[in-house]
């Protein structure tokens, strides 16, 4: 972490460059303006700057207050279906399902992974002595026996 100013701050990470603006939530990364809350980078500044409290830089939207205001309004309950008064132009309105048309090939059954997340390769690796890079069955260390 290097600073620039007050509220600029360069954060340096396999050889890349990050820039964070803790007045306007701002890194290059784009995470701490997506999520609204600090990415990995804006967290190395906030602790270079011993600021232990980060709910200023997190948005409102995460904080519980959010959610009481989301219930605090009353929920007036529907009456009977009996009781609805449905006018004629929806009665008789007919609502088809969409059309769906069922994508080519077999389906994928894992997710696609962000860009941040580091992706793994799997190396076959011998049944007879562990080395990487070939199996059991390919293995010339200990030919086998006719």
């Amino acid at each position: 972490v290097v600073p620039s100013s007050e509220y600029i701050f360069s954060v340096y990470e396999d050889g890349r460059r990050y820039i964070v603006c803790l007045e306007q939530k701002v890194c290059t990364c784009e995470r701490f303006q997506l999520d609204e809350i600090p990415c990995a980078h804006a967290i190395a500044v906030l602790k270079h700057k011993n600021i232990i409290n980060m709910h200023p830089y997190c948005s409102d939207y995460y904080k519980p207050n959010a959610l009481e205001k989301t219930y605090e309004v009353a929920m007036v309950p529907m009456p009977d279906k009996e009781d609805w008064s449905v006018p004629d132009y929806v009665l008789y309105e007919i609502v088809l399902p969409p059309r769906y048309r069922r994508l080519v090939g077999r389906p994928r059954k894992r997710r696609k992974k962000n860009v941040d997340e580091k992706i793994t390769v799997n190396k076959n690796s011998c049944g007879h002595y562990g080395q990487e890079g070939h199996n059991r069955r390919t293995c010339t260390f200990f030919p086998k026996e006719k």
